[in-house]
């Protein structure tokens, strides 16, 4: 049986309020103690949250991640519908923090072309800053997805936001290459 620390179950508790102040000193307490089970708390606040100041405290604590671990609960969130609102924030944290979110290239690409302008963004910024090789049937496999997507394309901004993304895309490194 694993015991929680006294700051991890202040951080369950804070972030589990609706209490504004005491999700702000939630969010503060786990720049020092946070886990992974407290993170996922913080998204669910982000989610549920309506207080703006809350809001933008969690969006920058995930532009600040420096923590390997916290790649899948973002990966997580982003396939949440119910987090559409924030999938840009989401993706920005990746390069805003600089973990590595290479390993889930497809779900990036499958954002920009299904997302908002502001999300089609974010990830080609986040997959233009990748520094990894991919399996080449795999870059195959985004290469249509995005030839299909530009096509049907409706507004020229995204358009050419995703014409950029395929030319991003297409020059990533082959693995074994």
């Amino acid at each position: 049986m694993t015991t929680e620390s006294k700051e991890i179950k202040q951080i369950k508790t804070a972030l589990s309020s609706s209490n504004k102040e005491q999700v702000l000193e939630g969010i503060k307490l786990s720049r020092a103690h946070a886990n992974r089970q407290t993170f996922g708390l913080m998204l669910k606040s982000l989610k549920d949250t309506d207080e703006p100041e809350v809001e933008a405290a969690i969006i920058q604590f995930l532009y600040d991640l420096k923590d390997e671990s916290s790649v899948e609960p973002l990966i997580e969130a982003l396939k949440n519908d119910d987090m559409t609102y924030y999938h840009s924030f989401i993706i920005a944290a990746f390069w805003q923090s600089a973990i590595d979110g290479s390993a889930y290239l497809d779900v990036f690409v499958e954002k920009a072309i299904k997302g908002e302008y502001m999300s089609s963004l974010e990830a080609l910024t986040v997959i233009e800053n990748f520094d990894s090789s991919f399996p080449s049937d795999l870059l195959m496999d985004l290469d249509a997805d995005l030839t299909e997507a530009i096509e049907s394309e409706e507004s020229e901004e995204k358009k050419n936001l995703l014409i950029s993304l395929k030319e991003v895309v297409g020059n990533l490194p082959v693995e074994g290459e």
